[in-house]
């Protein structure tokens, strides 16, 4: 009676293998941007999605400038949703006094609460 069990978990689990080999691109489809080295490594034509958690929206731009792109992940500026023009603050999370640890950059709605990312979309 344990054979047929056995015979139907293995062929289960080889199904999920094989299906999950057909998935789409993955983690890998995008970078998201969670230090300021993340910002630093941008250029000029490359392009980037803002995810907004308040509109439920995501939004492509292209970097016009190091300087604009620097904007994203300076702690305490202000970040405008493309899309519903709700108003984020940069903050960054982590031990500001250790150097070892990068602090990430968050963006938050008035009420403290993470709201937006921004992420590097991947060149085809």
């Amino acid at each position: 009676m344990k054979i047929p069990t056995r015979l139907f978990a293995l062929v289960s689990l080889a199904l999920s293998a094989v299906s999950l080999s057909f998935a789409g691109p993955g983690l890998q489809h995008w970078q998201t941007l969670k230090h300021e080295a993340d910002f630093k490594s941008l250029k000029p034509g490359d392009r980037i999605a803002v995810v907004c958690n308040m509109c439920k929206t995501v939004t492509e731009q292209t970097v016009e400038s190091m300087d604009k792109a620097m904007a994203f992940c300076k702690e305490g500026a202000t970040v405008q949703c493309p899309a519903c023009k709700g108003e984020t603050k940069v903050t960054m999370k982590g031990p500001p006094r250790n150097p070892s640890i990068q602090q990430e950059v968050t963006y938050v709605n008035h009420n403290g609460e993470e709201c937006m990312f921004i992420t590097k979309v991947a060149s085809n």
